[in-house]
């Protein structure tokens, strides 16, 4: 397993006329967090584009516990529990300045080309991740 934890501030035009952040929002931090996991071990995710991978999304599930409002410093922890293969998921947990869980979430992934055709996940992903999964 590894899990990879960042910091989101939650921005003005985040929120909505209850003055929450708005449930769409809060996949946008998912994939920031994913991108920042990926970071984290040294893996571009643009370099990965770049190099004819992509992940598109399959599914994306979120549970809103709490709200979080403007200006609050969110911890989003991203966590990925099995060696990726064909597909990758992604889960979630975001907690606000209480240390108090506000969401849970998960995401599916799978691998592809340039020419959208299912592909095993880059090499360099799965030497960066091996001694993560032993």
């Amino acid at each position: 397993m590894i899990q990879h934890t960042c910091e989101i501030q939650v921005r003005y035009a985040e929120t909505d006329q209850m003055q929450f952040a708005h449930h769409s929002n809060y996949i946008i931090w998912f994939e920031h967090g994913r991108i920042q996991l990926l970071k984290n071990l040294g893996i571009s995710y643009k370099d990965l584009e770049d190099g004819g991978y992509l992940m598109p999304v399959l599914e994306v599930h979120s549970r809103f516990i709490k709200y979080a409002v403007f200006d609050e410093i969110l911890q989003l922890k991203t966590i990925m529990r099995d060696f990726p293969t064909a597909k990758q998921k992604f889960e979630y947990e975001i907690y606000n300045q209480k240390q108090e869980l506000i969401c849970t979430g998960c995401s599916l992934h799978s691998f592809i080309n340039k020419g959208k055709k299912a592909i095993k996940p880059p090499k360099e992903l799965r030497e960066k991740l091996k001694p993560f999964f032993k």
